[in-house]
């Protein structure tokens, strides 16, 4: 079984890992017997790729166990507990017909599960979302490794600060399978958000976003497979996004364009979640999933196989 409960101290030749193509990602669980435990990590494609731009990463790591989780275990039992709330942090249900609740995640399998389904005698789409107890602040380098839904929804792997002012999303992706919906399942999205808000409601006055999309190597949906979608949150203003081992985008200070000048300097709660965005729904016609796209139990759920979260330590 794998298992988070001890603090491992990994060189980082050994710490960053990605999932390699010989494993099996046809399976709805991303368990492998080759990745497990923290010291099993494979050949270091992602820590060549770190090390070329940050040689001061030659250096030792420490996994972060209140934001990592190997979903070895069945329901949200007391080991759920321990790190995730199965709610939202606040008491936000969602953005557009997005519903929020506790009935939508579970853990089964080695997996954390996401699903959809439809509000009875609504339009409203209810969606699970777990979101860390404690906020987590870089350095850190943080990933995933999920499959995405089939859905157009939108299936998350995000940072959120507790003031709703900074915004750091690793993955967002529309999976759906719709004719019209084959550019967004190809292309997967990282992007990070400055909001400038209203004091008195909370209301945005403006947001600054930048986002980058990123293809499979083949320009197969994101959601045929299991991927590994990283972080690595040096600083303020030096964030590197790592899609399956590889550095697919260089977040830095001329791209966060921040008015404060401080960039993504707050803790922020770390989020997993599904999401029916309002610019889609509020199309015509809306981009929302139907009532038969929400019943088909092969395609209404996002997995999760796991979520490690990493700190550097100093080597003396």
């Amino acid at each position: 079984m794998k298992s988070i409960n001890t603090l491992f101290l990994v060189a980082i030749g050994i710490l960053f890992f990605s999932c390699s193509a010989s494993q099996d990602t046809t399976s709805q669980s991303g368990t492998n017997e080759n990745q497990d435990l923290v010291i099993k990590f494979n050949n270091g494609v992602i820590a060549k790729s770190i090390a070329k731009n940050y040689p001061e990463l030659n250096q030792t790591w420490q996994i972060e166990a209140v934001f990592s989780d190997e979903f070895n275990y069945e329901g949200k039992n007391s080991e759920f507990e321990k790190n995730w709330n199965d709610t939202y942090f606040n008491g936000w249900r969602g953005p557009g017909l997005t519903e929020w609740t506790s009935n939508n995640s579970d853990v089964k399998n080695g997996n954390l599960i996401i699903s959809a389904s439809r509000k009875p005698n609504t339009n409203r789409v209810y969606c699970g979302v777990i979101t860390s107890k404690k906020e987590v602040k870089y350095p850190i380098y943080t990933e995933v490794r999920a499959k995405i839904a089939n859905q157009v929804l939108s299936s998350n792997f995000w940072f959120l600060s507790k003031d709703d002012k900074r915004e750091l999303d690793i993955i967002e992706c529309y999976g759906g399978d719709r004719d019209s919906e084959k550019w967004f399942a190809a292309n997967a999205a990282s992007n990070t958000h400055v909001f400038l808000r209203n004091d008195s409601d909370n209301s945005i006055i403006k947001d600054i976003n930048k986002s980058v999309k990123h293809k499979t190597e083949d320009g197969s949906p994101w959601r045929n497979d299991f991927h590994t979608y990283g972080a690595y949150w040096k600083d303020a203003f030096t964030i590197d996004i790592y899609y399956d081992g590889k550095l697919v985008n260089k977040i830095r200070k001329e791209s966060i364009n921040d008015p404060e000048n401080v960039g993504l300097n707050r803790k922020m709660f770390l989020i997993i979640d599904l999401e029916d965005h309002d610019w889609r729904s509020r199309k015509n016609p809306p981009i929302t999933p139907t009532d038969e796209e929400l019943k088909d139990e092969s395609k209404n759920k996002y997995f999760i196989d796991y979520v490690r979260t990493f700190r550097p330590i100093n080597k003396n």
